[in-house]
């Protein structure tokens, strides 16, 4: 499968825990605005003035007459007048009168929007609610609305021939003062506030995800490229802003030095039956790490007793040699060129015990064309012959072709990804490039992770079998000595990777 088409083939199960990861790693963002939306609710509720509600109960009866008939005709005709009530309630000449008798200083428009009332459905029960910002006014509104309403529906009741009021109205329980506020209601202006902040924390984590092109850790990687072992994840160290190369001596174990102990040993998991002797180590952009990973997993395979050689194939800007403090004045090019006629006239030994190192030498100005000539396979052959291992660090992928011209010279390769640098798109656009030039992809080293993101776990320095192989497909590289158009040598039957 194409690796471009990756992204479509991740189950259910790998989008769910990469949508956890996702909370988890915006956590703060969530709680941050559910803190927000809490204390947002909470000031509004302060802010707003406490409101009070009172009600008065209302019965209302049809009929005079006390036959079982006529009291259940009665019952109904009093269901149908008690919706026609409820519209009088607010009415211009029931309210006129309750405001006139009750001595409160308000307006029509405004005892309009303080009143209610409402009934239920088959009841013959009609409430009066009237709503204050003091209680007492609240109480007596409604009580003097309710007295309002009952002598209004008297008069309309009652024949014009004279005689008995055909509906009466009767108030079964007056309004009382009450003690607590209806609003602000401060717990549940709360949980919707906590509510909205979760929702909109919830929101902002998933678009920044989204939107956040770069890849961040082991699992944004395993979600992009679900197929490709993900080789180790290797911790930022700021012992490699000052140096190329760690410390691999007991003394001197670290988290960063067990990472590339994994990486050396997960490079046999994906290549168990034919070990890949060459590899070449590249990145999508400068920057990003392959150089550094380069040089200690030379160090790190030595450390196993490995003969190893570093060739810098980097010739547009070389600086492992130079960070090693070795001469980069004489080297690759100069055996490309044909100014030396053995390779080993040209390599160095470096301070890492085990550890030879082959130079860029002069930058020429066609470093694509001298790599991808057949001297070079001549030459990684030779190296072959003599060492063990031949790691090559090379130019990054995406400014320049000289890596891909490289891959047809080497067994498998080793994509170097920068955490928090490197972009979806610029790895997706490095494994197409390279799966054109049919080379065999060994793995991704996830370079820089921080703690919080990495999922490599310290706790035992020196033991390199501890490895995490959960991502490493031991069916994803075959040999590529068969594509090799130069003769390779034996390795005396040595594991390389120990």
């Amino acid at each position: 499968m194409n690796q471009t088409e990756a992204v479509d083939t991740a189950s259910t199960g790998d989008r769910l825990r990469v949508l956890l990861r996702v909370i988890r790693d915006g956590w703060w963002i969530i709680g941050l605005c559910v803190l927000i939306g809490g204390a947002s609710a909470i000031g509004l509720s302060l802010t707003q003035t406490p409101m009070y509600r009172s009600s008065a109960v209302l019965y209302v009866t049809s009929g005079t007459e006390a036959t079982v008939q006529n009291a259940y005709q009665g019952s109904l005709a009093s269901q149908q007048r008690v919706a026609s009530y409820v519209r009088l309630v607010d009415s211009e000449a029931v309210l006129r009168s309750a405001l006139a008798d009750s001595g409160i200083q308000m307006s029509v428009e405004d005892a309009r929007e303080a009143v209610s009332a409402y009934t239920s459905v088959e009841t013959v029960i009609l409430t009066v609610n009237a709503t204050n910002a003091d209680p007492d006014v609240a109480s007596g509104l409604a009580n003097r609305v309710a007295e309002s309403l009952v002598e209004y529906i008297s008069v309309l009741e009652t024949p014009s021939s004279g005689g008995d009021p055909l509906a009466k109205v009767t108030v079964v329980s007056p309004a009382t003062t009450s003690d607590a506020p209806i609003s602000p209601r401060t717990k549940r202006n709360l949980a919707i506030g906590l509510g909205i902040g979760l929702l909109l924390g919830l929101l902002i984590v998933l678009a920044r995800h989204r939107l956040d092109t770069r890849l961040r850790s082991e699992g944004d990687v395993t979600e992009l490229l679900p197929n490709v072992s993900s080789l180790c994840t290797v911790p930022a160290d700021s012992a490699l802003q000052d140096k190329v190369l760690l410390d691999f001596a007991p003394a001197g174990a670290s988290p960063t030095g067990e990472a590339y102990r994994r990486l050396r040993v997960n490079l046999g998991f994906v290549s168990v039956d034919t070990p890949a002797r060459r590899i070449l180590v590249t990145s999508a952009n400068p920057g990003e790490g392959k150089t550094t990973t380069a040089v200690n997993l030379a160090a790190a395979f030595a450390e196993s007793g490995n003969r190893v050689i570093l060739v810098e194939a980097d010739l547009r800007k070389p600086s492992a040699s130079q960070r090693m403090r070795l001469t980069n004045s004489i080297g690759l090019t100069d055996y490309l060129r044909g100014s030396v006629e053995s390779v080993s006239d040209v390599i160095q030994r470096s301070n890492t015990p085990g550890v030879d190192v082959l130079a860029s030498g002069p930058v020429p100005p066609n470093p694509a064309e001298l790599l991808a000539s057949r001297r070079t396979g001549q030459c990684f052959a030779e190296l072959e012959a003599q060492y063990d291992l031949v790691i090559v660090d090379s130019g990054p992928v995406m400014p320049v072709t000289d890596a891909v011209e490289l891959t047809k010279w080497v067994h498998g390769v080793v994509v170097v990804v920068r955490a928090g640098s490197t972009k979806r798109t610029e790895l997706l656009s490095t494994f197409t490039e390279l799966e054109r030039a049919q080379a065999t992809i060994l793995g991704v080293v996830i370079n820089g992770v921080s703690d919080r993101e990495r999922t490599y776990r310290y706790g035992y320095y020196g033991n390199a079998s501890d490895v995490d192989a959960r991502h490493v497909n031991p069916a994803t590289v075959e040999a590529r000595a068969s594509r090799d158009s130069v003769s390779d040598s034996p390795n005396d039957g040595r594991s390389v990777y120990r």
